[in-house]
Formats: C-alpha cells, sequence, structure tokens
C-alpha cells in the first residue's frame, strides 16, 4: 500500500487571489468543482482563522506594515501548500489523527516560515482525499515581499519535501518520501486530475471483471439451451449401456411370456437398478445445475442492467473530464502566455541589475584607485605648500629685519627678484589647485570632496592671510 506524504507548492498572483478564497472558504452558492461533496463542507475547518477573511484586504493589511518597497503589480502574494497523504494511507486514518496530521504539518511550515507570514490554514474534507491548504505570504525579514527568496529553484523544493517528510516521521506518521521527478511540478488541479483517472482505471477494471462474469453466465446458458442429453455423457451410463449379456430365453407354451435362467435375471436385475441409480443421480446433477443456470440468469440480468449504469456513468465522467481537461488547457495556455510574459521581463530586469551591478563595482573601484592617487598627491601638495610658506616666512622675516638696518640695494634687488620667484611659484601652485578641485568635483562623492575642499581652502586662506601680511610690511 502506497504511504507517500505530500507537499506541493503553488505561487498565486493578484488577479488569483479572489478565485482562492472562493474556492478555499467555498464561497457561492454552486462550486464548478465536481468533487466537493457539499453535505460535508460543514467539516472543514481554518487552523488559523476562526471566520471567513477577505483575502485581499489581510494581505494589504501584512504589506503594508511590514514590506518597505512598493509592491509590482505582478508580485506574488501568496504561495500555497498543498498538504495531503496517498489515498490508500489517509483513509486508514481515523478522523483524530488526520486533524494531528494537518496540525503537525502547519506547525512544521509556520515555524520554517514564520508564523506572522501565514494567511490561511483551511483543511477540506468535503473533496475525495482530506487536504490542506496553507497560504503564506513571503515577506522576507529584510521587509521585501520576496517568493523567489523562499520558494524558487528545484533544490530548494527538494528541501521543502525533504523537511516535510523528515518532520512528519519524527512526529510518527510512517510516510514514505516520493520519488524525486525530472519533470516540472505538478498544480494542485492535475494533482487531482490525477486522481480522477486513478478512479476512472479502477472503474475500467471493473468493468472488464463484469463482462467477463457475464460471459461465463452466457456459457451456462448456452449449456442448458442444449438440453440435458448432452449433460448424461457420464462414464458409468455409457459403460453400463455398453455392458453385453449373454442371456438364455425360451418362450413358454402358454403364450408371450419368457422364460430366464435364475442367474440372468439376477444379472440383468441388478444392471438395472445400476441404471436406474446413475440416471436419478444425473438427473439430480442436471436439476442442480438448471436451477444454477436459473440463479446465473437473474444475476446476470441484474449485473447487466448494473453494467449498463455503469456504462452511462463512465460515459458522463468521461465527458465531463474531457470538458475539464479541455478547459484546464485552455487555462494553461493562457497563463502560460501571461506568466512567461512577466517572468521574460523578469529575467531581463535581472540580466540588466547584474550588469549594472558589475559596472558599479568597477567604476568604485576604478575611482577608488583614483581617489587613493589624489590623496597621495594631496598629501604632496601639502607638504610642499607647507614648505613653501615656511620659506615665505623665513623670507619675510629676512625681509624685515634687512629693511630695518642698511640693506645694500644688490641685497635688496636679489630680495625682490627672491620674492618674485615665490609669486610666480605660489601662482603655478593656485592654478594647480584649481585644476585639481575641478576634477574632484567631477569624479569623487560628494562629502569627501567638501573635506578635501575645506581643507584646500583653509591652506588658501592662511596663505591670503600671509600675504596681506607681507604686504602690510
Amino acid at each position: 500500500m502506497a504511504q507517500y506524504g505530500i507537499i506541493r507548492i503553488q505561487k498565486f498572483k493578484k488577479e488569483a487571489i479572489t478565485g482562492i478564497q472562493k474556492h478555499n472558504q467555498r464561497e457561492g452558492k454552486e462550486s464548478k468543482n465536481k468533487d466537493i461533496d457539499s453535505d460535508r463542507t460543514i467539516l472543514n475547518y481554518d487552523l488559523v482563522n476562526e471566520e471567513k477573511i477577505k483575502y485581499h484586504e489581510k494581505i494589504k493589511e501584512m504589506t503594508d506594515a511590514r514590506v518597505k518597497r512598493k509592491i509590482r503589480a505582478d508580485a506574488v502574494l501568496v504561495s500555497e501548500f498543498f498538504i495531503s497523504a496517498s489515498p490508500e494511507y489517509m483513509n486508514t486514518l481515523s478522523d483524530g489523527q488526520q486533524k494531528v496530521y494537518f496540525q503537525e504539518a502547519y506547525e512544521h511550515i509556520a515555524e520554517k516560515y514564520g508564523r506572522y507570514n501565514i494567511l490561511y490554514a483551511t483543511v477540506h474534507y468535503d473533496e475525495s482525499t482530506p487536504h490542506m491548504h496553507v497560504g503564506v505570504v513571503p515577506i522576507t525579514e529584510d521587509g521585501r515581499l520576496a517568493a523567489k527568496s523562499y520558494f524558487h529553484g528545484r533544490t530548494k523544493i527538494k528541501a521543502i519535501q525533504d523537511d516535510f517528510h523528515t518532520h512528519m516521521s519524527m512526529k510518527g506518521f510512517k510516510i514514505e518520501r516520493g520519488k524525486s521527478s525530472e519533470v516540472k511540478h505538478k498544480s494542485v488541479h492535475e494533482f487531482k486530475k490525477e486522481e480522477r483517472q486513478k478512479e476512472l482505471n479502477q472503474l475500467e477494471r471493473q468493468l472488464v471483471f463484469k463482462e467477463k462474469e457475464i460471459n461465463r453466465i452466457d456459457t451456462l446458458r448456452q449449456i442448458k439451451e442444449e438440453g440435458p442429453t448432452e449433460l448424461r455423457s457420464d462414464r458409468r451410463i455409457e459403460e453400463l449401456w455398453s455392458t453385453s449379456l449373454n442371456i438364455n430365453t425360451s418362450k413358454t407354451a402358454f403364450g408371450g411370456k419368457v422364460k430366464l435362467e435364475q442367474g440372468d435375471f439376477d444379472g440383468l436385475m441388478d444392471l438395472t437398478k445400476d441404471l436406474q441409480s446413475t440416471l436419478v443421480a444425473e438427473h439430480q446433477r442436471t436439476h442442480a445445475l438448471s436451477q444454477e443456470i436459473d440463479h446465473k440468469n437473474k444475476e446476470n440480468k441484474v449485473l447487466r442492467e448494473q453494467l449498463e449504469d455503469i456504462k452511462q456513468d463512465l460515459s458522463v465522467y468521461v465527458s465531463h473530464q474531457n470538458g475539464e481537461i479541455e478547459k484546464a488547457k485552455k487555462q494553461m495556455r493562457e497563463k502560460l502566455v501571461r506568466d512567461f510574459s512577466a517572468e521574460q521581463k523578469e529575467n531581463i530586469k535581472e540580466e540588466v541589475k547584474r550588469e549594472l551591478d558589475t559596472e558599479y563595482k568597477a567604476h568604485i573601484s576604478h575611482l577608488s584607485n583614483e581617489l587613493t592617487t589624489e590623496k597621495q598627491k594631496h598629501e604632496f601638495t601639502k607638504e610642499l605648500l607647507k614648505k613653501e610658506n615656511e620659506a615665505s616666512d623665513n623670507m619675510t622675516e629676512y625681509v624685515m629685519k634687512i629693511t630695518q638696518d642698511y640693506v645694500p640695494k644688490e641685497k635688496l634687488d636679489k630680495a625682490n627678484r627672491k620674492v618674485e620667484q615665490l609669486e610666480k611659484e605660489t601662482m603655478t601652485l593656485k592654478a594647480w589647485k584649481e585644476k585639481a578641485l575641478n576634477w574632484l568635483e567631477k569624479h569623487l562623492e560628494s562629502s569627501p570632496m567638501v573635506a578635501f575642499i575645506q581643507h584646500v581652502g583653509g591652506i588658501q586662506k592662511r596663505t591670503k592671510k600671509q600675504e596681506q601680511g607681507f604686504e602690510r610690511e
């Protein structure tokens, strides 16, 4: 007996939320799902919500409180888990054990993806196999609505199935881990379609068995219609008929009477008795066969009627299934077109983002190298300006000292030429500083550039003060 635990996941965008709300909460007077037994709907329950909720309103409440970025129009709002087990195993569990099964599965999902992210956990008992739908709004800890962070990729899906099997096994449920499949993960609709196909195959096997039973009954009826002569082919009868007796007879003088020896008469009587007993037994057997055939004819009639009913039900069921399959194919084609377009856009966005990130990192690395070089030049310039300022201060003191005393004309001219030379060098350094500031303004970030400008500006102010002091002297 198959004992597989089942966990499947399906992603829903904005346009599908109302539909899953109506399905999960059984809203609407008539459901298109023929698998639902409305008499058992009262047994359904939700592990999260005591009353019915509006999915869109609850999702908006959750995202407004915790999502920091603007939500895209094509974002996945709900990732839904479908929890069940193979029908052969699930139907062997009592009602209490089934409730524990779903409770443990819910606790596992809540612990793994956050209890605060769960929108609903609805258990359905009104379909062929009990199951649970658990809706998770995929909000990450850093405030993003990102289903890919939790559920994207074959590796993550396999890990989800492995963790579920391990958890349920530890809780005492003897379920097996299903074999990994290379095909694309099946949706809930596809899973239900496969279950219906299994039921259809079972009905077809029953139909073959009934047809074989009918053929057997037809054979017995044919034997009856051929008459009892064919049934009396018993070996004992053939032996009796083939027995040869040597009887000596003679007529009496009184006419039609035949005179037999005593031994011949006794042998003839024994043969007659054997023949009579055998014929009686054969008659009884034939009568019993006739009664059995009458009984089988009645069963045959009932089976034919049942067969006709099964054929009609099967025809209706097949017609309905074909319609559902065509409808599902149409919806799947529409969904593939819609999702493919959205996925293609998402892939392009991801590709552009990767290229921009690569260029940004390369640009930042280049700027970092240039900034290091400029910092070195800046330090060299600071040292050079410091030395020039010191030289200027020394020269100023020297000129003032010479001025206070008698200064020969040759020395004074030499000092003036030295001052002019220093002024030219100062002008050259100012021009280089302007170029450096212009380059920094274009290439460096604002905060380092401001600090550099303030530093250079301080040097410039000190230089101007010194020049003004020199002029006053």
